[in-house]
């Protein structure tokens, strides 16, 4: 800014703000929040266009990119459904053809699933006078039902999907609706990868089981590093599998697996179906024993991330096939960093007997994946963990941010609190544990060579506890221990079905008191430590 004869104040633009990166670099400290990027947009021209484009780049349905019209032109029908209210002109659609070119990604959320939807006439008017695929130049994803689910009665949708396909389009979700026409589908299939040559990500599912099945799926070029796969008849399965083993740059893989996964998986030469490249593999099915048939026939020596999630309860000796099928599948222990397996079944107890327990020799062969930092067992059954699975946990998972084993039903108490916190204070990286055990007497504090006592040290990741079914009493003394060795946590958490419950309300009432009695009175706390010191028995 310079002064003028005193009076006036001319504003200089510094030179950096003349070159779009910096431009660049500074919105995206902003991107997160749609309020400030309009208060950037309506800053000045410099920052206008570039955050115009931030805020249009990734939308979740067309009701935006129509209401751009002049407000006369359209109205809500009932609340629900966007029709035109008067014939439009031609220089009236400008501001939807701006804007549509500066969209990147349509991605499905759900968050606007209330908001008034284009009648299928201003989508039909729309898409006439612009074709998807010229309309939107920039678009790199599509997840084809934010698109489809506006459609009324506009015709075929899969003859409309093939129009936004374009050399450019690099990220493609669609689901194959039980209706479609088998000719049309057939005819997408085949039109996919040739007239979206640049397609590196493909997601296929289907609503429900198609009554008339495609014969057969797209060629999967070599190129593709994502791909997801829902369930489909056992012929497409087959033709899918078979063009699986030939991505030699596949990355990502989801595979839905039903019962005729065994039938559609036997490689020709008796050998393992190598992926070498797959770091990310999620097998949701309907049965355990599905994903454990893939897992016997694959070999992934470079996987980082596996999901595992079904909807029938598994028995123990399906949860111990799993574990040593990933030492087969991974033999290279140097890659697998998440490990997650969901039982989302609604009841799994009534299908376990009173000797059906989870024991940790089940789990003890994941100790040789070094690497592991995320490990989480959610509702597969009765833990009956012990302490020196868990002091072993600590050793061969050191950068360990995340473990869970929780169950809807409790099992037998073999862990105690003192493993709990070792293990706890150990792993500096732990942010999220989630563990039954037993907390009913005070731990067994660590000695100094010298013989003397002294605390575990101080764990500051930790932000949240969910203790599930332990039982604790007074004499823990827990409640000072969470406040001592963990300053940073934040959220306790008790399953609420249990007859230990109200000790666990009283445990946290105290805690949050010790909380506020910190926050007020920081000399006192600071003689926690020696008072927790001359509690050992």
């Amino acid at each position: 800014m310079q002064m003028i004869e005193g009076y006036q104040q001319l504003f200089i633009m510094h030179n950096a703000l003349k070159v779009n990166d910096i431009i660049y670099a500074i919105l995206q400290h902003v991107k997160s929040s749609k309020p400030d990027l309009l208060n950037m947009v309506m800053t000045c021209s410099t920052f206008s266009n570039l955050a115009l484009d931030m805020l249009w780049s990734q939308q979740d349905n067309l009701t935006p990119l129509v209401q751009c019209l002049p407000r006369d032109t359209w109205t809500v029908w009932y609340g629900r459904t966007i029709i035109f209210s008067r014939e439009l002109l031609p220089t009236e659609w400008e501001r939807v053809r701006i804007n549509a070119a500066r969209i990147r990604e349509f991605i499905f959320t759900g968050y606007t699933c209330r908001s008034p939807k284009p009648s299928g006439l201003v989508l039909q008017q729309l898409f006439e006078l612009f074709p998807p695929a010229v309309l939107f130049p920039q678009l790199r994803t599509l997840h084809f039902n934010t698109v489809s689910r506006h459609l009324l009665n506009f015709g075929s949708e899969l003859s409309l999907l093939r129009q936004f396909l374009s050399p450019e389009l690099e990220s493609l979700t669609f689901n194959v609706l039980p209706g479609a026409p088998m000719h049309e589908v057939e005819q997408l299939f085949d039109a996919l990868f040739t007239e979206a040559p640049g397609l590196r990500q493909l997601s296929l599912h289907s609503a429900h089981n198609l009554s008339a099945c495609p014969s057969k799926v797209p060629k999967l070029p070599k190129k593709l590093n994502g791909l997801s796969i829902g369930l489909l008849g056992m012929d497409l399965m087959k033709q899918i599998i078979s063009n699986i083993q030939h991505l030699r740059s596949l990355q990502t893989l989801t595979l839905a697996l039903g019962k005729s996964v065994d039938m559609v998986l036997q490689p020709s030469s008796g050998m393992p179906l190598e992926l070498s490249m797959l770091k990310h593999l999620y097998l949701p099915g309907a049965r355990l024993e599905n994903c454990i048939s893939f897992l016997h026939k694959v070999a992934m020596p470079q996987l980082s991330v596996l999901e595992i999630s079904y909807y029938t309860a598994a028995q123990p000796a399906e949860i111990t096939t799993v574990v040593e099928s990933l030492s087969m599948s991974c033999k290279t222990f140097a890659s697998l960093e998440d490990i997650t397996v969901i039982d989302y079944s609604e009841n799994p107890s009534e299908e376990l007997g009173p000797d059906d327990q989870l024991h940790s020799s089940i789990f003890r062969p994941l100790l040789r994946f070094r690497r592991l930092s995320s490990v989480k067992f959610i509702d597969i059954g009765k833990y009956c963990l012990d302490d020196a699975f868990i002091e072993d946990v600590a050793v061969a998972w050191p950068d360990l941010c995340t473990l869970t084993f929780a169950s809807k039903v409790p099992g037998k108490y073999q862990v105690t609190l003192t493993s709990v916190l070792s293990l706890a204070t150990r792993c500096k990286s732990l942010h999220d544990l989630h563990l039954t055990f037993d907390a009913t007497h005070f731990p067994t504090l660590p000695r100094v060579p010298d013989g003397n006592l002294r605390l575990w040290t101080t764990q500051t990741a930790i932000r949240k506890l969910h203790v599930g079914h332990s039982r604790v009493s007074k004499a823990s003394r827990f409640h000072l221990f969470l406040a001592v060795l963990f300053p940073n946590l934040a959220d306790l958490k008790y399953c609420f079905d249990f007859d230990g419950l109200s000790a666990w309300i009283q445990l946290e009432k105290a805690w949050s008191e010790l909380l506020i009695e910190r926050e007020n009175f920081a000399d006192e706390a600071a003689s926690w430590p020696n008072f927790l010191l001359q509690l050992q028995p």
